[in-house]
């Protein structure tokens, strides 16, 4: 009974006003026909699986680049170490010492 007493205001205004109402609702964009609906939805549901895909994409991207990056430290601490270590024995050369 509440559907139906929620309704009241609308029987009272008749039927020119309940085609008022439709036409009002129609020109603000409040009710559409279900086709554009659909159209719209499947539109969405496009778009969410693109972005889905390029999500998945750019995530393995980032892991194919973490794991070069990881691997670029690792050739860099060795180079570094290689390169201290030439200089001291350049170092201890220079001077005469013995190490």
């Amino acid at each position: 009974m509440d559907a139906l007493s929620a309704l009241s205001p609308f029987v009272q205004l008749g039927a020119g006003g309940l085609l008022s109402v439709g036409i009002l609702m129609i020109l603000t964009g409040r009710l559409v026909p279900g086709g554009t609906v659909e159209r719209l939805l499947s539109a969405r549901d496009e778009r969410i699986a693109e972005l889905k895909a390029v999500l998945a994409s750019e995530q393995d991207r980032n892991c194919r680049q973490a794991d070069q990056i990881t691997a670029l430290l690792e050739s860099g601490r060795t180079t570094a170490h290689a390169l201290e270590e030439i200089r001291k024995v350049a170092v201890d050369q220079g001077t005469g010492e013995v190490s």
